[in-house]
């Protein structure tokens, strides 16, 4: 990684910044979809040069004001899989910047799949970078009960915040969490105490969130109906 490395000297850091920005970044115009999202092959090369993968992902994030970041393979894994279960309404919640609401919108528009981003505008929408346009502000909870989709895609909800709601909604069918599992620091920790759910093997795979490979996870909360 060379200089490219979090540090405590500014001008080392304002290169790493630039840096972090330029990997973590929305489409150019007239990029193929998935364009912007870097392969899994890459993701590995670069974690495997750092001393501390959870340390480095922390200061990518912080200087992106990225949460999750999903490999190419993920997008298309993740797709796959709601189409295997015929879902054809897609809301993701806490959508940030856009950073994969950019390469959701155009393949699940390709797809016939319905698609709406949230974020409330707390976070990313006051760190004065770029915005992926289709990210709109809303909250979770009345966004859901209006868009009424079958699946809910929350990375990283706020730590506390119970999504047990949603899970009662009874059009939501599934209600997928990416962040840290158990609660505490996304979301709360009633949650996986108390309402039906499992970590997919499949979705853990090909992508990575702020804290670090080990602590990251994907949890899959079943709706009221499953």
């Amino acid at each position: 990684m060379g200089l490219l490395r979090p540090s405590l000297n500014f001008r080392q850091q304002r290169r790493f910044e630039q840096f972090a920005r330029d990997l973590v970044r929305l489409p150019r115009p007239g990029e193929e979809p998935l364009a912007h999202l870097l392969p899994e092959a890459h993701w590995q090369e670069m974690l495997s040069q750092t001393d501390d993968s959870g340390v480095w992902l922390m200061a990518l994030s912080q200087a992106t004001g990225v949460y999750f970041f999903p490999s190419r393979e993920w997008v298309v894994r993740l797709l796959r899989y709601l189409k295997l279960l015929g879902v054809e309404r897609l809301l993701e919640a806490g959508a940030g910047r856009g950073y994969l609401t950019a390469a959701l919108v155009p393949l699940a528009e390709a797809g016939g799949l319905e698609f709406k981003a949230i974020d409330r505008g707390d976070g990313e929408f006051a760190a004065g970078l770029e915005i992926y346009p289709r990210v709109e502000p809303g909250d979770v909870f009345q966004v859901t009960r209006d868009f009424r989709p079958a699946v809910v895609l929350y990375a990283w909800p706020p730590p506390g915040q119970s999504l047990a709601e949603i899970c009662r909604a009874p059009f939501v069918r599934y209600l997928m969490v990416v962040g840290e599992a158990g609660g505490g620091a996304t979301g709360a920790r009633e949650d996986w105490q108390r309402l039906p759910h499992r970590i997919s093997t499949a979705l853990n795979r090909f992508g990575r969130s702020r804290t670090g490979e080990g602590r990251h996870a994907v949890t899959i909360f079943y709706g009221k109906d499953r």
